[in-house]
């Protein structure tokens, strides 16, 4: 299966694969897209943000 890639914590820990750490960076990177352009200030902006920085700091461990 591989190394374990992205862990989110404390509240939720998750392992994913790289693929699917990919997707869940491409559908977070479009809820905030889809934010942005409707300049929605919601309470899940910021929890986007934080998940899309650990992805992305996890992906890029992973290279």
């Amino acid at each position: 299966m591989g190394p374990p890639l992205a862990k989110i914590e404390p509240v939720v820990k998750v392992e994913l694969e790289r693929v699917e750490a990919l997707e869940l960076l491409g559908m977070t990177l479009a809820h905030l897209n889809d934010s942005e352009a409707r300049v929605e200030v919601s309470p899940r902006v910021p929890l986007l943000m934080a998940i899309r920085d650990k992805l992305a700091f996890a992906l890029l461990e992973g290279t």
